[in-house]
């Protein structure tokens, strides 16, 4: 079995939403600037240690959305959207940058 690109396996797998979308959503579209989109993959040890929880909770308290799932080979990968500001912000608390 050959495994898919990581792009295909990420439009392919089912995603987990963050609980907070439309609150978030609502508070990422009420800017004036312009929304982003960033996709992510985090390797190393993140799972079992409640990345994702801790990956919503932050998203919360930010203002941002997007989807974060575990993989099958071991990783977390997501997506985090909202203004450009907020979004980075989201990747430098997660370590993620």
């Amino acid at each position: 079995m050959c495994p898919l690109p990581l792009a295909a396996a990420a439009v392919a797998a089912p995603r987990a939403p963050l609980r907070l979308l439309c609150r978030g959503l609502v508070a990422a579209m009420s800017t004036a600037q312009p929304l982003i989109s960033v996709d992510y993959e985090v390797f190393g040890r993140v799972q079992g240690v409640c990345f994702r929880m801790y990956t919503e909770d932050e998203a919360k308290k930010i203002g941002v959305v997007g989807w974060v799932k575990n993989t099958s080979k071991g990783t977390v990968t997501g997506q985090v959207q909202g203004p450009e500001d907020k979004v980075n912000s989201m990747l430098k608390c997660s370590g993620l940058i």
